[in-house]
């Protein structure tokens, strides 16, 4: 999932947000720039637990905010990606089937690899569904950054356990910044953004994002009118999780 559904969804959990939670919902994703991949990024949240259960209200805040977001313990990225009920995968992956022969058209891909790409189209249309409902949520995200004191408390504490240096992880905080303080969101962002990161990762210079731009539309329409009993129905299932954190 991409950063506002995070920070809903986390909100959704936790029953409010501060900057610490924020930061954490999205934490995994952005911990990827400093090299962590991400089937570990997604299994930090029981890594940190320990350490942060007991610190200070900030940390103990930024731990939960990364539980939200993970596969392990599962949070929102496993229902949606790896396994949802009956389907075989996530919610997103199944949601995406629809769509695999026009994003392989879209993105000039591999046949192999339309169900992988199609699934991030559902995604992003999950985004711009939030965001036009939530879109205080972007001002939220951003402040988030801002917060320099907590961004320096969270990286004095994360180095050590993520044998990171300093200085990576202060510039993982700092790279995810500029990407998040561009304009407000909408489908022709989304596409624009999605073209670069698929020249980036595969060197594909014929992307068509008009077509792009219309997929994510589509994207949105698939999920607008069940995604939020899916938010509802992964918040429950991670209910006995938060009894167990407090053992």
């Amino acid at each position: 999932m991409y950063p506002l559904t995070h920070i809903y969804f986390a909100r959704k959990v936790l029953g409010n947000l501060d900057d610490a939670t924020t930061l954490g919902s999205i934490f995994p994703d952005m911990v990827i720039l400093c090299g962590i991949p991400w089937e570990e990024s997604h299994r930090l949240g029981l890594k940190l637990w320990p350490h942060f259960k007991d610190a200070p209200f900030p940390l103990s805040r930024f731990a939960r905010g990364v539980i939200t977001h993970g596969i392990e313990p599962p949070g929102l990225d496993y229902f949606s990606d790896e396994q949802y009920e009956t389907f075989e995968k996530g919610y997103c992956f199944e949601k995406a089937r629809p769509l695999v022969d026009q994003v392989i058209e879209a993105l000039s891909i591999k046949p192999e690899d339309g169900w992988w790409k199609a699934h991030n189209f559902v995604e992003m249309g999950i985004e711009l569904y939030i965001f036009d409902r939530n879109p205080e949520l972007l001002s939220q995200m951003r402040q988030s950054f801002k917060n320099q004191s907590l961004i320096e408390l969270l990286v004095a504490h994360l180095s050590p356990l993520l044998v990171s240096r300093t200085k990576h992880l202060e510039a993982c905080f700092s790279i995810f910044e500029r990407f998040v303080m561009e304009e407000e969101i909408d489908a022709e962002l989304l596409a624009v953004r999605y073209e670069r990161q698929i020249y980036h990762r595969h060197n594909i210079d014929s992307v068509d994002t008009d077509y792009c731009r219309e997929l994510i539309i589509k994207g949105r329409q698939i999920i607008e009118d069940e995604i939020e009993d899916f938010f509802e129905d992964v918040k429950k299932k991670m209910e006995p999780l938060w009894t167990q954190l407090k053992q």
